[in-house]
């Protein structure tokens, strides 16, 4: 398959030799690749170079094996920010140039790097641009059907405690108050870890969380612990069997729990949960199962609906109420040819964020997009959310591989063992201790104003 994918992609690295056609390697398939080939046809006929998308869920091994071979795409869109670093740091990386680094519009979108040598990691000259943020997924939220929630108490939760109150009395109600699914082939678990990270966020603050994702606070220091502590006692006050199914449920089919069945004759039938901690991607799945629904037959009780409350901080600490996790899919360039940069101009520019909004029904988020930009009420306040408070980046994405893939296979044993947890972050730290400094990447929060 890496063959298949890798053939006819032009070769060597960072050639200034024009490239006939452009090759884009990315993670998005099936309808997601339909509608980005879409958005690369309008760059197509803007410019008159033709593209060609590849598209593969295990981007990071589909183009290490490309470089190896001499033959990496022109452009690729990862969804990992470290394998930039990686990247960079063996030189392997375009730097990006021209007016794109000077636009102010696509400022906010640009990913600046300094190359890392040697275990002390100390950079080797100033920073450069080196990618640009296509997609920007927002995490800090927790999504859910007002009609339902009303049930257990009106006001959507301001603080961790009112969260942790709402969760016990949606238990007490015989019910599954959190929708956990932590598979997502070919890296499940992450689901979690984002769990973790986001309390994090909110609990320790900015200070702390900069200091672990750049690996500086250890795994098992205070607050670190605090948070895996404190999404277990969530976890706890709603059910541990499912927190044990949610290791073979996905998270789009734990998501749609939120509603009635695809076969269920009444559309207010009692649903198989109430909250859903979850990236703004989720909304192309609950708009997918709403749109299986049978027409309701009474109009005595609203139609099944969604939408979200951000994640609450605890009480006393509500100015950590304004940070917020975000991931983003970000465009590199493996190959320096002038379509390749023109390639990059596009994906950062209005028009390409335009095609996306189109192309996917306003699912498509960017760091400069806003909210007027949307034509319904939960896509524009996902919007306005991404151009307030403070951005911080997921912090498996920052994480070195090894890093990451620790930290989400553990949190997979803890779900299914959690008294095991003073040994699981014992092994994540002895992990931390064997990679070099420079393997870690020092990006900070960044202010939306």
């Amino acid at each position: 398959m890496v063959t298949a994918l890798l053939a006819g992609v032009a070769l060597s690295g960072c050639s200034a030799e024009p490239a006939e056609e452009l090759t884009i390697l990315g993670s998005w398939t099936n309808e997601e690749e339909a509608e980005f080939t879409r958005v690369l046809n309008d760059f197509e006929a803007a410019s008159g170079i033709r593209t060609r998308y590849q598209g593969h869920r295990d981007v990071s091994q589909v183009l290490q094996v490309g470089i190896e071979r001499g033959r990496p795409p022109d452009v690729a869109v990862l969804p990992r920010l470290n394998d930039l670093q990686r990247y960079v740091n063996a030189g392997q990386l375009a730097p990006l140039k021209g007016a794109l680094t000077t636009d102010p519009g696509a400022a906010p979108q640009l990913i600046r790097l300094a190359r890392k040598v040697g275990p002390d990691g100390n950079p080797v000259g100033a920073e450069l641009a080196y990618a640009v943020s296509m997609a920007t997924h927002l995490k800090s939220v927790v999504w859910y059907d007002p009609a339902e929630l009303a049930k257990f108490g009106r006001n959507p939760p301001r603080t961790w405690d009112e969260l942790v109150s709402q969760t016990q009395r949606i238990a007490d109600g015989r019910q599954v108050p959190w929708c956990l699914g932590m598979s997502s082939p070919p890296v499940s678990g992450w689901p979690g870890t984002d769990w973790i990270e986001d309390i994090l966020l909110h609990q320790s603050g900015q200070v702390a969380y900069e200091q672990w994702t750049s690996g500086v606070l250890p795994w098992t220091s205070q607050p670190v612990r605090d948070a895996w502590q404190t999404w277990g006692a969530l976890l706890r006050a709603s059910s541990g069997e499912t927190a044990r199914a949610s290791l073979y449920t996905t998270f789009q089919v734990a998501g749609t729990g939120l509603f009635p069945r695809e076969e269920a004759a009444d559309p207010y039938a009692p649903r198989g949960c109430h909250l859903d901690h979850q990236g703004s991607f989720v909304i192309r799945d609950y708009r997918r199962h709403l749109a299986t629904l049978p027409s309701p037959t009474s109009t005595a009780s609203p139609a099944p609906s969604f939408t979200f409350f951000p994640t609450p901080p605890p009480a006393g600490k509500t100015g950590n109420a304004s940070l917020q996790e975000v991931s983003d899919d970000v465009a590199a360039m493996f190959r320096d040819t002038e379509p390749a940069r023109k390639l990059m101009s596009y994906l950062a520019s209005e028009r390409a964020q335009a095609a996306r909004r189109a192309q996917t029904q306003d699912v498509a988020f960017s760091r400069r997009t806003t909210a007027p930009d949307y034509q319904d009420g939960v896509t524009r306040a996902v919007a306005a959310r991404l151009r307030t408070g403070t951005l911080c980046w997921d912090g498996s994405d920052l994480l070195p591989a090894a890093m990451a893939t620790a930290f989400e296979r553990a949190v997979l044993v803890y779900l299914e063992a959690p008294e095991r947890l003073d040994s699981l972050l014992a092994e994540l730290e002895v992990v931390r201790g064997k990679l070099s400094k420079a393997e870690w990447m020092d990006l900070q929060c960044v202010p939306t104003a």
